[in-house]
């Protein structure tokens, strides 16, 4: 009864936040929920599948705005990636070497804590190196929730349409919604099984971008799906920060307020030379850079009405990267390691 009253409670808070006119209030207000009810001994549940529902929601959502929705910017996407790249390298290289000459950490925790985001994949390289993970979860958290912040302050003069269109409840929109959502999901369990980032958001997307077309009708996408989806995700956020001790978050508070900063200090400086060069956006470019996680930077960019799809497409391209580049470079640091564990073994002949 507690778990469904905390629940509950979240929902609520949400909702008063957007009344409010709180920037993606319906994100922030169960965050707050989770932590101030952690502290009267209550707790709130992640309800199981929250993150898939959270990447099916975004990814039809988004993938549907791909009927009446272009890019504009075919004759500078080379560019933009170039960029993007090269904000990654620099945010990496920039957050790794403060961490070894000023933090003093191992090169391992150096090279997990300089990662530009994805904290599944950073916990799990942790895992791998045997590096104590606590100011690497605490670091990562609080970049997760201070760019999610960023992303409400971005979006906060926008509001995302929340009325109901007749067309939302006829057979061919709901039949529609149903057949994206499913082949989405069922492909999405593909690649979830090789560990693909994100893999219910991408399928989702090209599902409904490639279906959509061939439909007689524009298929909407009902908004309370994603006010709802916001909703877990703010309840998922603020198991980050319960997950360890005011003690503990305190003591690594202001190494990681130092890593935010670089971070995002590098990202405004490459999105207004791109801005600057290419005559793009700067809001639509930060959202599309900073090192957080696609879902708050897509909610937010749904919000303001923008590219979201060059905003996810965007975040999918750098999560691949840090999943792949840091795994293959611990992965090759291990072989080397065995090898010359294996050559020290090796008996001499004798002389």
């Amino acid at each position: 009864m507690k778990l469904l009253v905390g629940f509950v409670l979240c929902i609520l808070v949400g909702l008063g936040f957007t009344y409010c006119n709180v920037p993606l209030g319906m994100m922030f207000g169960p965050l707050i929920t989770v932590l101030v009810l952690k502290r009267t001994g209550l707790s709130v549940p992640v309800l199981p599948g929250s993150m898939t529902v959270i990447q099916l929601s975004l990814g039809t959502s988004i993938g549907l705005l791909f009927r009446d929705f272009s890019f504009g910017v075919q004759g500078n996407i080379a560019f933009l990636l170039m960029f993007l790249l090269l904000c990654l390298f620099l945010q990496f290289t920039a957050c790794y070497l403060w961490c070894i000459h000023r933090l003093r950490w191992s090169k391992e925790e150096a090279l997990l804590g300089a990662v530009p985001g994805a904290m599944a994949a950073v916990l799990a390289l942790a895992s791998h190196i045997k590096t104590p993970p606590q100011k690497i979860i605490i670091s990562h958290s609080l970049r997760l929730i201070t760019l999610t912040l960023f992303a409400g302050y971005i979006s906060g003069g926008a509001h995302t349409p929340t009325a109901m269109s007749p067309v939302l409840f006829t057979a061919t929109n709901i039949l529609w919604l149903l057949g994206i959502v499913l082949a989405g999901y069922v492909l999405g369990k593909c690649l979830e099984r090789v560990h693909f980032p994100a893999p219910f958001m991408i399928t989702s997307l090209l599902c409904a971008a490639l279906l959509h077309p061939f439909s007689s009708q524009t298929v909407l996408f009902p908004d309370v799906f994603n006010q709802f989806s916001m909703a877990l995700m703010g309840i998922l956020l603020g198991h980050h920060f319960i997950a360890f001790t005011l003690t503990a978050f305190m003591r690594h508070l202001w190494s990681s307020m130092q890593l935010i900063t670089i971070g995002l200090g590098v990202t405004v400086i490459m999105a207004l030379t791109a801005a600057h060069l290419l005559d793009y956006p700067f809001y639509l470019l930060m959202l599309s850079w900073v090192p957080g996680s696609v879902e708050s930077m897509s909610f937010a960019a749904l919000a303001l009405n923008a590219n979201a799809s060059f905003v996810m497409a965007s975040h999918i391209i750098r999560m691949l990267l840090i999943q792949t580049i840091p795994a293959m470079v611990i992965y090759r640091k291990r072989e080397v390691t065995q090898d010359n564990g294996a050559t020290m073994r090796k008996p001499t002949k004798p002389l």
